[in-house]
C-alpha cells in the first residue's frame, strides 16, 4: 500500500494517542465510579480515537481504492461517537432515562443503519458520488458529490450536537463552583470541532474536502485533560452532587479561603436566608456569628487557617440557635477543611501535590430542634420533680442528681455527683437497696424499696424508691426517690387516732348506758323521758363507732371481688330489716338469681341504705320499697322510702368526694356505701323522689363485665355512661310515692 505524507497526520496521530490514553485512564482508575458517565465517557474517547487514526490513514493514503478502505472506519468511529457524545452528555446532567434500553436503541437507530449501509454497499454509492483523487493541494484528497443520505446524515447529527451544546450550556448556568466549570469546558471541548468542521466545509479553513473535525481534536485534548484532571471529571459529576449535595436534609455551606460562600444547598438557605454565593460569611451568618467564627477558624489542608483569628474549635463544632421569633431552630455545626486548585475545590484528590492548595470549609448544619426540644422538656420535668431522680453507674457512684434533692434533703447537686450512692442511705437499710440496686441490672425490672436518706440537719427521711435500667445493654440506672415521710407519719397518726377514738368511743357510751340503767331505778316517770334520749343517743354512739370500724377495714383491705347472688342477699337482708322494725313496711322485688361480682364488704353497703331507710324516716309509718333488675351488663338495686330525703348539701358532698367544715355528712353511713360501690366498679346513685323520699341505686356488674370502674357518682345518680331504668324498677319521680 502506498502511502503519502499531509500536514495533517501528526495532528489526527496526536489525536488518536490522547483520546486512546484518556479511554485506557478510565477504564483502569475509575472503574469503580459513576458506571454510565465512564462508559460513555470511554465510548467517546474510543469513537474519537478511532476517528482520528483512521482518517489520518484515509489522507495517508495514496490510491482510491485503500482511501475508501479507511473511509468506512472513518465511519465506524463518526457513528459510534454520533451515540456516545449524546449518552454522555445526558449521564452527565443526570437524564438518566435516555440511557434505558428503548430510547438508548431509538439514540443508536440512525448511526447504526449509516454505519451498516457503509459496511454493507460502502460509502461510494450511499453517501459519494463520483469520488477521486485531486492532488492540486500538493497531496492527494478525495473529492466526491454528497448524496442526499450524506445531507441528511449531516444535518440529523448536527441537529444532535447542537442539543447537546444547549443541555450543557444550561447547566453551566444553573450549576456552581467547580460543576460550572466542568461544564462549560467540556462545552468548549465540544463546540470547537464542530465550528472548525463546518467552516472547513464552507471553505474558511483549508480544502474544502478536508474534514477538520477529527484534526481539532488535537488541541480539544488538552482542554478534556484539563477537565478530567483539575476538575476530577470522573469523581465529581453533578449528578453525584444533587444526589448528595443538594437532596441532603442537611445543610450544607461551602466557603473559601477568603471567607466568602461559593456554594450551599437548599435545607442550608431555608436556615440562612441572607446566605447567597459570593456573599461573605459575617452577612451570610448574620442570625449565628458563632458559625462565621468557625468558619473563619478552621483550619486548611495545608496546615494552616483560613480566615483571620481564633475563634470556636472547628474539631468539637458547637451548638447554635437560629432566632427566628416563634419558631427558633436549634443546629449543631462541624466545619471541614478542603483543598481548592485554582478557582474550584477539591477534597482529598491525588492531584492536590500537583496544584498550590488554598483553604476552604465546608460547613455542615444539622436540625436538631426536635431533640432539643424534647431534652429540654424532660430536663424541665427532671427538674421541677418533687421526687429526687438520680443516675448511677454500675460502679455506685451518683452520675446526676436532680436539682430537688437540695430542696427535700439539703444536699446541694454538686456535692452530691461523684459520690457513692449508699453514702446517704441508713446503715440498716443499706444491705437492701444494694440487692435492691444489683436486681435491677439482673433482671432488668424494676426495683422497689423503702428506706430512709440522710438530710443535711442530722435527720432521717423515709422515701420510697424505685430503681430501673436506664436503657437496655446500658451500664446505669434511674434512681427516682420520693419523700413519704409525713405521708407515713399523717397515716400512722390517723391509725393511732381511728383505734384509740373507737375503743374510747365505745367504752364510754357503754358506761354512759350502764349508768342510765341504774338511773331508772332512781328517777320518777318524768326522768324517763330523759333516760330515752340518753339510751338514743348512746345507741347513735355505738353504731357510730361500728360504722368507723367498718370503714376502716373497707378503706384498708385488699379490694377482692366475690361473685354475690344480689336477689338472696338483698331478700335476706330486708327480711331481717322487717323484723327489727315492725312498725315499717318493707316490700321486695327481686329475679330468681341475679349474679353480680362485688366487694365482699358489699352485705354491710347494703344492710346501712336500708336501715338509713327506716331510721331516719320522721313519719308514723316508714315505707321502704326495695328491688333489684338487670341493667345492660350489670344489676341495678333500687332502694326508695317515703322519709324526708337527703338535704342538697350532703348530696354534693358525695358526688364532689369531699368534705369540708361547712359541707359535711352527718353520718358515716353513705361515706361507707360510695366507698364499697365504687370498689365494686359499681355507681352509686342519690335521687330525690316527688312529693317525699329519696330513691338510692347501687349498679354493679356482672362478673363478665368486672374489669374496670363505670363511673362516678353525681347527684342524681348520672354517670358517664347514662342508662335507662329496667322495666318494673323506681324512678325518681315515680307518682305513686306514699
Amino acid at each position: 500500500m502506498e502511502w503519502q505524507p499531509t500536514p495533517y497526520t501528526a495532528p489526527l496521530l496526536v489525536a488518536a494517542l490522547a483520546s486512546f490514553s484518556f479511554a485506557v485512564y478510565a477504564v483502569r482508575n475509575r472503574s469503580r465510579g459513576d458506571l454510565p458517565l465512564v462508559r460513555s465517557f470511554v465510548a467517546v474517547t474510543v469513537a474519537s480515537g478511532l476517528w482520528s487514526l483512521a482518517y489520518a490513514a484515509q489522507l495517508s493514503a495514496a490510491t482510491l481504492e485503500a482511501t475508501l478502505l479507511w473511509n468506512r472506519l472513518v465511519w465506524v468511529g463518526i457513528a459510534v461517537l454520533g451515540v456516545a457524545w449524546p449518552a454522555f452528555v445526558f449521564a452527565y446532567v443526570g437524564w438518566r432515562s435516555w440511557l434505558r434500553p428503548r430510547r438508548f436503541a431509538l439514540l443508536c437507530l440512525v448511526p447504526a443503519a449509516a454505519v451498516g449501509g457503509v459496511l454493507v454497499i460502502g460509502a461510494d454509492p450511499l453517501f459519494y458520488t463520483s469520488p477521486s483523487l485531486d492532488g492540486s493541494n500538493g497531496y492527494l484528497v478525495m473529492e466526491y458529490l454528497p448524496t442526499p443520505a450524506l445531507v441528511g446524515f449531516m444535518t440529523y447529527s448536527y441537529a444532535v450536537n447542537l442539543f447537546t451544546f444547549g443541555v450543557l450550556g444550561y447547566a453551566a448556568l444553573v450549576r456552581g463552583g467547580v460543576f460550572r466549570r466542568q461544564a462549560a469546558l467540556l462545552l468548549a471541548a465540544a463546540v470547537a470541532p464542530m465550528t472548525v468542521g463546518v467552516g472547513g466545509i464552507a471553505g474558511f479553513l483549508g480544502p474544502v474536502f478536508v474534514d477538520l473535525t477529527p484534526v481539532t481534536f488535537a488541541a480539544t485534548s488538552g482542554l478534556l485533560g484539563w477537565v478530567v484532571f483539575r476538575y476530577r471529571l470522573l469523581d465529581l459529576s453533578p449528578v453525584a452532587r444533587d444526589a448528595v449535595f443538594s437532596n441532603l436534609s442537611d445543610g450544607v455551606v461551602v466557603v473559601n479561603d477568603d471567607g466568602r460562600v461559593v456554594d450551599l444547598n437548599r435545607p442550608a438557605r431555608g436556615l440562612f436566608p441572607s446566605a447567597e454565593v459570593g456573599c461573605g460569611v459575617e452577612t451570610a451568618f448574620e442570625r449565628a456569628p458563632a458559625v462565621a467564627d468557625l468558619a473563619l477558624s478552621t483550619e486548611t489542608a495545608d496546615g494552616g487557617r483560613s480566615g483571620r483569628g481564633p475563634g470556636p474549635d472547628p474539631e468539637n463544632g458547637l451548638r447554635v440557635t437560629v432566632d427566628g421569633g416563634s419558631d427558633s431552630r436549634f443546629l449543631t455545626v462541624t466545619a471541614h477543611p478542603i483543598a481548592t486548585a485554582g478557582t474550584g475545590y477539591r477534597v482529598g484528590s491525588e492531584a492536590a501535590s500537583a496544584a498550590p492548595a488554598a483553604g476552604g470549609t465546608v460547613l455542615l448544619f444539622r436540625d436538631v430542634t426536635e431533640q432539643e426540644t424534647l431534652q429540654r422538656r424532660y430536663r424541665a420535668l427532671i427538674e421541677k420533680s418533687p421526687n429526687v431522680i438520680a443516675v448511677c453507674g454500675t460502679d455506685g457512684l451518683l452520675r446526676y442528681v436532680s436539682p430537688s434533692i437540695e430542696r427535700l434533703l439539703g444536699h446541694s447537686p454538686a456535692a452530691i455527683e461523684g459520690r457513692p450512692a449508699i453514702d446517704l442511705v441508713h446503715p440498716d437499710d443499706r444491705r437492701e437497696a444494694q440487692h435492691a440496686f444489683e436486681r435491677a441490672f439482673e433482671t432488668d425490672e424494676p426495683q422497689s424499696l423503702d428506706h430512709r436518706i440522710s438530710h443535711t440537719d442530722g435527720n432521717w427521711r423515709q422515701f420510697e424508691t424505685v430503681v430501673e435500667r436506664l436503657f437496655e445493654d446500658t451500664e446505669e440506672a434511674v434512681i427516682t426517690a420520693t419523700d413519704v415521710t409525713e405521708s407515713r407519719r399523717y397515716e400512722q397518726r390517723l391509725q393511732v387516732l381511728n383505734r384509740v377514738l373507737r375503743h374510747d368511743l365505745k367504752n364510754d357510751t357503754n358506761v354512759i348506758g350502764g349508768y342510765a340503767d341504774l338511773l331508772r331505778d332512781h328517777v320518777d316517770d318524768e326522768g324517763d323521758e330523759y333516760l330515752d334520749v340518753i339510751d338514743r343517743k348512746v345507741e347513735t354512739l355505738t353504731h357510730l363507732s361500728d360504722q368507723a370500724r367498718e370503714i376502716d377495714v373497707a378503706l384498708h383491705s385488699d379490694g377482692s371481688r366475690a361473685e354475690i347472688d344480689l336477689s338472696e342477699l338483698v331478700t335476706r337482708l330486708c327480711e331481717s330489716l322487717d323484723s327489727s322494725f315492725p312498725e315499717a313496711t318493707v316490700t321486695v322485688s327481686t329475679p330468681d338469681a341475679a349474679v353480680a361480682c362485688a366487694d365482699e364488704l358489699l352485705e354491710s353497703a347494703i344492710r346501712n341504705v336500708l336501715e338509713n331507710a327506716v331510721v331516719h324516716n320522721d313519719g308514723e309509718q316508714p315505707i321502704v320499697e326495695v328491688a333489684v333488675d338487670p341493667d345492660g351488663d350489670g344489676y341495678r338495686i333500687a332502694v326508695a322510702d317515703n322519709g324526708p330525703g337527703i338535704p342538697p348539701v350532703e348530696r354534693s358532698v358525695f358526688s364532689e368526694a369531699r368534705e369540708t367544715a361547712l359541707e359535711h355528712a352527718s353520718g358515716l353511713g353513705l361515706w361507707l356505701v360510695h366507698w364499697i360501690v365504687t370498689e365494686s366498679g359499681g355507681e352509686l346513685g342519690i335521687h330525690t323522689r316527688e312529693p317525699t323520699g329519696t330513691l338510692i341505686t347501687m349498679w354493679l356488674p356482672t362478673p363478665d363485665n368486672a374489669t374496670t370502674e363505670r363511673g362516678e357518682t353525681t347527684e342524681r345518680g348520672e354517670t358517664t355512661e347514662r342508662r335507662k331504668p329496667a322495666d318494673g324498677g323506681l324512678s325518681p319521680d315515680r307518682d305513686s310515692a306514699p
